[in-house]
C-alpha cells in the first residue's frame, strides 16, 4: 500500500512538473510500467550516489601503489584487525612452506605481518579501514577469500562476483551460539574446530533452507601458535599463586556489561592480585563502560589492566581465570591446563544464532568440567572455590581428556586447514 502511495505521489509530481498535451495519452498499464522503470532508475541512481564516496576513496587508496583493486588472486586472506594475527600466522607460514601464492589483506597499518619475515610468495597489503576496506573486498577477484569476519552479505562485506568461494575460519573453540544472527549463512565453507560447531551449522541450514556449506573438521589454527609458544617457554611459564585473571567477553551478555566492576573489585578486596583483561572489542564498542570501570577501580593498586593484543603474558601468570562465555576460557584451560571459574547466568539470545538453535551451546555443557560454574549471587564463595581449584593436582589430566575428545588436531591444525582451503579454492563451480 505504501509503495502504491509513493508511486501515485511521484506520478503527480512528474505530471505537475512536466504537463503534457491532451494527445499524449498513455493507457494505465503502459503508464504504470513506465513509472516502475523510472522509479527503478531513480532508485539505482540514488544508491549508486551513496556508494560513490566509498568507491572513490578505495580507488584513490589503491592508486597510491599499495595494490591493484581488481588484480585476481588464487587465495586472499583478510585480517580485520591485528588481533587475528594469531589465527592467520600459522596458515601463512604453512602456505609459505608450500610455495603457495597468497595475498594477506589487513585493515591494521601496524599488522605484525609486515615484520614477520614471511616468504616472498606471501604478500601483505594494508587496504584501509571502514568503507575503504569494504569496497576493496566487495570488488575483490580471487578463487577464495578466507576470513574470520562473520556476516558476509549481511553486514558491510558483500559477496564479490569475482570471488569464487568465501571461507570462514572459526577462530576460537566456542560453539556458534554467541554469533550474531546469519553470521555464517552465506559462506561457502566454514572450517570447524570441533564436531559440535558443524552440528549447529547443519541445524541452522535445515531451519533456514540456506545452501549446504562445506564443513571440514580441521581444528583451530589460533591454538597452534599458542600451544607452540607454551611449549617453547614452559620453563618460564609459571603461575603466580595469588594471581587471578579476569577475562570476560564483550557485548550485552558480557560479565562487565551485566555486573560492572563487581567481580574484579571483590577479588581485589579479598587480597588477590587481579589482571583485568577485557575483550579488545570492549574498548571500541563499549568505550564509556571501560572508562567508567577504570575510574571505579583506580583506587585498587592490586588491579592491573591488560590491553596488550597479545594476552600470553597474562595467561601465563594467572593460576585461575574468572570469565563468562568468552572463548579465552579454552585458551587458558586447554593450553595452560589450568582451571576456570565461569559465571552462570541466563544469556539474552535475541539477535544471536542461539535464538534459532534448540540445544544449549557446547561450552555451556563442558565448562563445568573445566573448573566451576558460579551463580553471581554467590560471589562470596569465589575465594574458597579458587583455592580449591588451584590446589587440585589432578586437574590438568582431566582437562587433557576433555581436549582430546572435543578438539580436532589440537596444536597442529595449520596443515589440515591449508589443505582444506586449497581443495575448496580449486573446486569447479
Amino acid at each position: 500500500m505504501k509503495l502504491r502511495v509513493r508511486h501515485a505521489a511521484l506520478l503527480f509530481l512528474l505530471l505537475t512538473a512536466c504537463p503534457t498535451p491532451a494527445y499524449a495519452y498513455l493507457d494505465p498499464g503502459t503508464g504504470s510500467m513506465l513509472l516502475s522503470v523510472l522509479i527503478g532508475l531513480l532508485s539505482s541512481a540514488y544508491f549508486l550516489m551513496r556508494k560513490l564516496p566509498a568507491l572513490f576513496r578505495a580507488v584513490l587508496f589503491n592508486a597510491t601503489g599499495k595494490g591493484k583493486l581488481l588484480e585476481r588472486k588464487h587465495i586472499a586472506i583478510y585480517g580485520e584487525t591485528a588481533n587475528y594475527w594469531g589465527t592467520f600466522r600459522p596458515l601463512l607460514e604453512e602456505f609459505g612452506r608450500r610455495g603457495e601464492s597468497v595475498e594477506y589483506l589487513t585493515s591494521s597499518e601496524n599488522d605484525p605481518c609486515f615484520k614477520a619475515g614471511l616468504p616472498d610468495c606471501i604478500t601483505c597489503r594494508y587496504i584501509g579501514t571502514g568503507n575503504t576496506a569494504y569496497t576493496t573486498l566487495n570488488f575483490l577477484e580471487a578463487d577464495a577469500l578466507v576470513l574470520t569476519t562473520p556476516g558476509i552479505d549481511v553486514l558491510q562485506i558483500r559477496r564479490s562476483k569475482g570471488v569464487k568461494k568465501y571461507i570462514h575460519v572459526v577462530h576460537s573453540l566456542s560453539d556458534i551460539h554467541s554469533y550474531k544472527l546469519f553470521a555464517f549463512d552465506y559462506y561457502d565453507a566454514v572450517l570447524c574446530s570441533g564436531q559440535y560447531q558443524a552440528d549447529s551449522l547443519r541445524l541452522l541450514e535445515a531451519q533456514r533452507g540456506t545452501q549446504t556449506k562445506e564443513l571440514p573438521l580441521v581444528g583451530c589454527p589460533y591454538m597452534d601458535a599458542l600451544a607452540a609458544r607454551r611449549e617453547r617457554e614452559k620453563d618460564s611459564v609459571k603461575p603466580e599463586g595469588n594471581c587471578v585473571l579476569v577475562a570476560p567477553s564483550w557485548g550485552k551478555n558480557g560479565m562487565l556489561t551485566r555486573y560492572g566492576a563487581a567481580v574484579p573489585r571483590f577479588l581485589a578486596e579479598a587480597g588477590y592480585k587481579v589482571i583485568l583483561r577485557p575483550h579488545p572489542q570492549s574498548f571500541i564498542s563499549e568505550k564509556p563502560l571501560m572508562e567508567q570501570l577504570q575510574r571505579e577501580l583506580a583506587s585498587f593498586p592490586n588491579i592491573e589492566w591488560d590491553r596488550n593484543p597479545d594476552g600470553f603474558a597474562s595467561l601465563s601468570r594467572a593460576s585461575v581465570m574468572v570469565s563468562d562465555f568468552s572463548g579465552v576460557v579454552f585458551d587458558f584451560a586447554f593450553v595452560f591446563l589450568r582451571p576456570v571459574v565461569t559465571l552462570s547466568y541466563e544469556l539474552d539470545k535475541r539477535g544471536f544464532d542461539a535464538f534459532s538453535l534448540p540445544h544449549p551451546s557446547w561450552e555451556s555443557q563442558v565448562v563445568e568440567q573445566l573448573g566451576h560454574r558460579l551463580d553471581p549471587a554467590e560471589l562470596e564463595q569465589l575465594p574458597g572455590i579458587i583455592e580449591k581449584l588451584a590446589s587440585d593436582e589432578h586437574f590438568p589430566e582431566r582437562i587433557l581428556h576433555i581436549r582430546e575428545n572435543n578438539v580436532a588436531n589440537f596444536g597442529k591444525a595449520a596443515v589440515p586447514v591449508v589443505d582444506a582451503i586449497l581443495n575448496i579454492a580449486s573446486e569447479k563451480e
